[in-house]
């Protein structure tokens, strides 16, 4: 890889339940060091965000994890790291082809369909970051997704199959790049293009909050990682990706 320290050590793995758990288990116990990657080749038990799974085609799709050490962010900060991956997987895919936009807080969508997902679990004192295990699974060369109906693939969007490694390769590049502003500081920087890159943003959608629906606009993310909203009548509202839940159409 093209890098000063992402992917330098990294462990291929032919089958496993899990990446992240694999490297969470193991960093409490051994010394590993920042930009570590473990890839597997087939991953059994994937986790997304709200304890949902992520299921991937074994050998079509990628799914890999990278070991941070943001020691330099407070832990009230923390989604500011989820900022800086979700645009940098953003990165390597509109270098493919344009058109790719982060679902907040850090999926990955191709027009209404969804490619990749991100889930990011920290290690952290009260006062310090330690560290941050960033899991990524991507829709790579898979052609079929059973009942997953707003799931895409690379291979669906541009028409030619891609090899798993190269990919992972290109997004560590885009990751230690956004990473390295993250550290020096340009957290603005990546705010805005973030925003800029955000699906439905300042678009009417439809959401669900306690059973209750209700239609509104995207105008911004905190920085805490709140979801602020725009209902119909003018009053703002912040959420959190507990709380709210995005909905095809208007029922």
């Amino acid at each position: 890889m093209n890098t000063l320290f992402v992917g330098k050590k990294c462990f291929k793995l032919n089958e496993i339940s899990s990446t992240n758990d694999w490297l969470l288990t193991r960093i409490s116990k051994q010394k590993f060091h920042e930009g570590t990657v473990v890839f597997a080749s087939v991953q059994t038990n994937g986790k997304g965000q709200r304890g949902s799974k992520w299921f991937s085609q074994p050998h079509k799709s990628l799914t890999f994890s990278v070991l941070l050490k943001p020691s330099f962010l407070s832990p009230k900060h923390a989604f500011d790291l989820s900022i800086c991956v979700a645009l940098a997987l953003s990165d390597s895919l509109n270098k493919l082809r344009s058109g790719f936009k982060i679902k907040w807080p850090n999926d990955i969508y191709f027009e209404d369909k969804k490619i990749a997902g991100i889930l990011i679990e920290n290690q952290m004192s009260r006062f310090k970051y330690q560290n941050a295990v960033v899991g990524i699974g991507l829709n790579v060369n898979q052609l079929h997704f059973d009942d997953l109906s707003n799931a895409i693939s690379l291979k669906q969007i541009i028409g030619i199959e891609f090899p798993l490694v190269k990919v992972m390769e290109h997004i560590c590049e885009s990751l230690e790049a956004r990473y390295l502003m993250l550290r020096s500081g340009y957290f603005k920087v990546l705010k805005k293009a973030y925003m800029s890159n955000l699906y439905g943003l300042n678009q009417l959608q439809y959401f669900m909050v306690h059973n209750k629906k209700w239609n509104g606009k995207i105008i911004n993310v905190l920085r805490n990682g709140l979801l602020q909203i725009e209902l119909e009548d003018g009053e703002i509202r912040d959420y959190d990706i507990k709380e709210i839940k995005f909905l095809n159409k208007r029922n």
